[in-house]
């Protein structure tokens, strides 16, 4: 593996069966309940599989139930982090399109989201046993990384084991490896996945603590900076920062349009359905701009097509106006 120099959709699918991760359930999660993917998925998630649409089994086979769930943005933005806090909400409103009108409807921070959950009835033990509840981790084994199916076992697992040593030095070094190979620009889930395969399969076939826990005790703190913080040079920090709030203030106001367009009886109806195309197409390359805002290695080059799509979106909202 060390001579890789391309990490294939398919060598994933081959190197990801079968292998096995630990999550920690937090308290959240154990009052309630309930499991949320959340970004704890993202180095053995197949990009093409949104965590919500994964499916967990028990160790019979049972699908786990899933049910949506009501709750305020600060107990979920947690679980979310690794995307990038910019990327939240709009992977809220992918996961269950009603929290748009949620949140623009909203005036202050107090308003709750809906999202896709997981019911771990089934498997936690019962409610009087709350404080092995809350001790719980579940053991993921990837039955099909390509499909996004797997099964789920729960189990207790020491945080501070002191035998994760060779574990951690092994994800480290699959960590250095990828940033080192920074041959090509990648994203932060393609940097997580791509760590484990460098770092070998015994990392998936014994894993002794979470991920979470894993960037507690690294030594490695600016890797660990990098993907949950996005720390970078301030110039580009900045440059990342003018681009964001401009994109989702330009994401409001055409989705504020939209809304609002089918009320309008003023307007020719063949002039809104083109417009309303043009504002799609405008809106979705905005939603890829936060996205790619996520990416560790975002170049000068690249923030100065953003500004030019923030430019031309401007030119949109005047033509609208």
């Amino acid at each position: 593996m060390d001579n890789q120099t391309e990490i294939t959709f398919n060598s994933k699918v081959d190197y990801f069966r079968g292998g096995m991760f630990i999550v920690n359930l937090s308290p959240f999660e154990a009052a309630n309940r309930i499991f949320i993917p959340g970004h704890r998925f993202l180095p053995f998630l197949n990009p093409a599989v949104r965590p919500w649409k994964v499916k967990i089994q028990s160790q019979e086979g049972q699908l786990l139930p899933q049910k949506i769930f009501s709750a305020q943005p600060e107990n979920l933005k947690a679980l979310y982090s690794l995307y990038g806090e910019e990327n939240f909400l709009f992977l809220m409103i992918d996961d269950r399109p009603e929290n748009s009108a949620i949140i623009l409807d909203s005036t202050d921070n107090s308003y709750s989201l809906n999202l896709t959950v997981y019911d771990l009835s089934a498997l936690l033990p019962e409610k009087n046993d709350e404080d092995n509840v809350l001790q719980a981790a579940i053991v993921f084994r990837i039955e099909s990384w390509e499909k996004g199916l797997y099964t789920a076992v729960l189990r207790h697992v020491d945080r501070k084991n002191t035998e994760a040593g060779e574990w951690v030095e092994r994800l480290e070094k699959g960590f250095r490896t990828i940033l080192e190979k920074n041959k090509k620009l990648q994203m932060v889930p393609e940097v997580m996945s791509d760590a484990f395969i460098y770092g070998g399969k015994v990392l998936l076939e014994n894993p002794v603590i979470s991920l979470e826990d894993f960037f507690e005790i690294s030594d490695i703190n600016d890797i660990a900076d990098m993907i949950a913080e996005q720390k970078e040079d301030p110039v580009i920090a900045e440059k990342k920062r003018y681009v964001r709030e401009k994109t989702i203030e330009l994401i409001k106001t055409f989705t504020s349009w939209l809304e609002s367009s089918n009320t309008d009886n003023e307007i020719n109806p063949e002039a809104v359905k083109i417009l309303e195309k043009q504002i799609l197409m405008t809106k979705r390359t905005l939603i890829a701009v936060l996205e790619e805002l996520n990416n560790p290695f975002l170049k000068e080059d690249m923030i100065r097509t953003m500004f030019q799509v923030i430019e031309e979106s401007r030119q949109l909202v005047s033509k609208i106006r």
